[in-house]
């Protein structure tokens, strides 16, 4: 399993003197002054994906064990999980127990007399079905594996499989509360572990492309496995993943995909960025348009969103910094939010929407859906909505904070008035994109059979525009109370337990920002 901590990167000698490190290389100063031979830095990416315990091992040695035991067995009976029946299943001496921890206090499972023979087809089934894009007319799996920016070569890879086994697997499991289930998903889960780490010490003997797409999977994983101490915890592999693209090997790799892929790295950098803070990449930073080289004219528009969101995430990262002036940086995040209203204006045909009525209140955010014309245009608007929103609440922030201490702009009232009137309705549309993008109205978003379309379709990364939506004090009561009924349904029945631990995290967030 990867480690779960935040990894020094400061040298063995300072580490152990417990002072602050320069990280300069291949002395830092610190050792310089003292005359002491610097003991040298970590390999963050083999820090990160190390295994943490032998007990790791040991669980992964006696699931296989049973692994042919299970394949003999036929279909039965379930998995009780009332607490008389763990007792009753404890005291018989002919059921197989096993413990293991899953970032979790230790559970002890029996593994029922059921587990049918076809465990991993059903894995397989549930990912296609939950986590795949629908394409009309096409059954054939291994089309969806083998053309995808995020899955898949021209044939289908076994780590790959079984990354897609361990998620599918993993989320029927939360689906069906078959805990059987979770231990065939941990033990594909732990192979595809061992092959990144092997991969991150050997990187010469490395196929980047199959790593990075297994860290990617790593990550959905751990969304669908989170529990509530660890939410955040799949940002790990994203942190592991850009530690890699800093070799050679593997930067090159990314460079030279299609740009979509990029783009998509960058938008997720931004939200983990987000959700924990932190230190900004110096790649992402540092973006600007010709960061991505890009002939197709529909990825224009995508490339000017990005530009806008990390200037954006510069001014929101200095606003500890003590020489951040509340009353200057006010007038940026202003101008930042009417250069997102110019790029909304400005959006090509392809790129342009329209929110419809509808009598569907089950499908949709009350009565509310949006019309696309494009199913990669619609992926990026869902960043331009959470984070339009984002900068409006800024705003508000600073006028706040201006406030308190008696300045006031000449149209502060102004201001303020549009900032709540423009951060609801970007509430609104991220909640209505999410009702289009999810479930009946998904389906009515034009794409054509060809490389350039997502195959995962949306529904992980829809989690964190709802959360900025639920979360805001700006949007009406009707807005939260769906964000959180709609993070249920996601929950309840795509497995993904991610979005039922958020739940807790936007309640107290709007509490919070209400109190201000």
């Amino acid at each position: 399993m990867p480690f779960y901590g935040r990894p020094s990167k400061n040298c063995e000698s300072c580490r152990e003197r417990r002072i602050k490190c320069d990280r300069i290389q291949p002395t830092c100063s610190q050792c310089k002054r003292a005359g002491k031979t610097c003991g040298g830095y970590r390999d963050i990416p083999a820090f990160m994906f190390r295994d943490e315990t032998d007990k790791a091992a040991q669980r992964s040695a006696l699931a296989k064990s049973r692994s042919a035991e299970r394949e003999g067995i036929t279909q039965g009976s379930t998995l009780s999980h009332t607490s008389s029946s763990k007792r009753s299943t404890r005291d018989q001496s002919k059921t197989v127990v096993l413990s293991w921890k899953l970032n979790q206090p230790s559970l002890v499972i029996s593994v029922p007399a059921s587990v049918p023979t076809n465990v991993e087809n059903q894995g397989l089934n549930f990912f296609f079905t939950q986590f795949v894009t629908e394409i009309s007319g096409i059954d054939d799996f291994s089309f969806i594996l083998s053309s995808s920016h995020l899955l898949g070569t021209p044939t289908v890879e076994l780590p790959l499989q079984n990354a897609a086994i361990s998620i599918g697997l993993a989320a029927l499991s939360n689906v069906t509360r078959d805990r059987s289930l979770l231990l065939v998903a941990r033990e594909k889960y732990v192979s595809c572990i061992n092959l990144v780490r092997q991969a991150v010490e050997n990187p010469d003997q490395a196929n980047p492309d199959l790593i990075l797409k297994l860290i990617l999977m790593l990550g959905l994983y751990e969304m669908v496995c989170c529990n509530p101490n660890q939410i955040d915890m799949w940002t790990i592999h994203l942190d592991g993943a850009a530690a890699l693209l800093k070799q050679t090997t593997f930067g090159r790799v990314i460079k030279a995909r299609d740009p979509r892929a990029q783009m998509q790295y960058f938008y997720i950098s931004m939200v983990r960025y987000f959700l924990i803070g932190g230190d900004v990449p110096e790649d992402i930073l540092n973006f600007n348009i010709n960061t991505i080289r890009s002939s197709h004219p529909d990825d224009i528009p995508g490339l000017s969103l990005i530009g806008i969101l990390v200037r954006f995430m510069r001014l929101h990262s200095a606003r500890n910094d003590p020489a951040f002036d509340p009353a200057v940086n006010l007038l940026v995040a202003i101008n930042l939010d009417t250069e997102l209203e110019e790029w909304e204006q400005g959006l090509p045909e392809k790129w342009k929407f329209t929110v419809e009525h509808s009598d569907d209140m089950q499908h949709t955010f009350h009565g509310k859906y949006i019309l696309y014309k494009d199913l990669w245009a619609s992926r990026d608007l869902n960043h331009y909505f959470w984070g339009r929103l984002a900068i409006n609440e800024f705003i508000l922030n600073l006028l706040a904070t201006l406030a308190t201490v008696g300045c006031f702009l000449p149209n502060d009232a102004e201001q303020r008035q549009r900032s709540l009137d423009t951060a609801s309705r970007m509430a609104m549309d991220a909640c209505a994109g999410a009702a289009s993008q999810l479930g009946t109205y998904a389906s009515a978003i034009p794409y054509k059979r060809e490389s350039r379309v997502p195959r995962l379709n949306i529904v992980f990364m829809l989690l964190f525009p709802l959360t900025i939506a639920g979360s805001s004090t700006a949007a009406p009561d009707e807005v939260h109370e769906w964000v959180v009924q709609k993070l249920q349904e996601i929950g309840s029945s795509m497995g993904i337990q991610r979005a039922v631990e958020l739940i807790p995290r936007i309640k107290q967030s709007r509490a919070v920002r209400a109190q201000r």
